[in-house]
């Protein structure tokens, strides 16, 4: 499995800063625990070092079945929008 270090994305541009805290924010706000874990791996790309530990308490409290799955949409999502 494949889990996104942080190393990924537009680091060090603002946009690239605004857009991950959105998403951790979207994340804490999601309806279910793929969703947050999906949308964590998103920020982490963008070099949201929160999004890192965020996911890993997360992560903690998940089923490795869940964590696939929340990994599987975050990969399509990179995917479909480079």
């Amino acid at each position: 499995m494949t889990m996104f270090d942080g190393t990924e994305g537009p680091q060090g541009t603002a946009e690239g800063a605004l857009e991950a805290e959105r998403l951790i924010v979207e994340a804490i706000n999601a309806a279910d625990r793929i969703e947050a874990h999906c949308l964590f791996n998103l920020a982490a790309a963008r070099g949201a070092r929160d999004a890192l530990r965020l996911r890993q308490e997360l992560a903690a409290e998940m089923t490795p079945t869940e964590i696939a799955i929340a990994q599987r949409r975050a990969r399509d999502l990179i995917h479909h929008y480079s």
